[in-house]
C-alpha cells in the first residue's frame, strides 16, 4: 500500500535536515542542487525557506560548511557531518522503534 502523499510530504519536511546531509554525502551542492536531488530521489521539492533555514542550522551545528561562495553558495559535509550520515542507520532504527511504540495496542 502506498503512503498517502500528504504523509510522505510531512515526513519529508520533518526530516529535511537529515535528507540534506544524505544529499551532500558524496558531492557538494547548492540549495538548488539539493532540491533537484530531492526531486530525483523522492519526487518532492522542499520550499526554499526549508532548504536555506536547514542549511543555516546544519552549518551552525558544524555538520556542513560552505565550500564555494561564488555563483551560488555550495555546501559540503564536515567530518562531523560525515559521522552523522554514517550513523544514519542507527537514527532510522530509533525512528522505527518510536513509531512501533506509538502503534502498539
Amino acid at each position: 500500500m502506498k503512503n498517502n502523499p500528504s504523509v510522505q510530504k510531512r515526513l519529508f519536511i520533518a526530516f529535511s535536515d537529515l535528507a540534506i546531509l544524505v544529499a551532500l554525502k558524496n558531492n557538494s551542492m547548492t540549495g538548488y542542487g539539493i532540491n533537484d536531488y530531492f526531486m530525483e530521489k523522492v519526487g518532492e521539492r522542499a520550499s526554499p525557506s526549508t532548504i536555506y533555514s536547514n542549511l543555516a542550522l546544519l552549518e551552525r551545528k558544524g555538520w556542513i560548511k560552505c565550500v564555494r561562495a561564488t555563483i551560488g553558495r555550495a555546501y559540503g559535509l564536515t567530518e562531523d557531518g560525515q559521522r552523522t550520515v554514517c550513523n544514519m542507520n542507527y537514527t532510522v532504527m530509533e525512528i522505527k522503534r518510536f513509531i512501533d511504540k506509538l502503534l502498539e495496542n
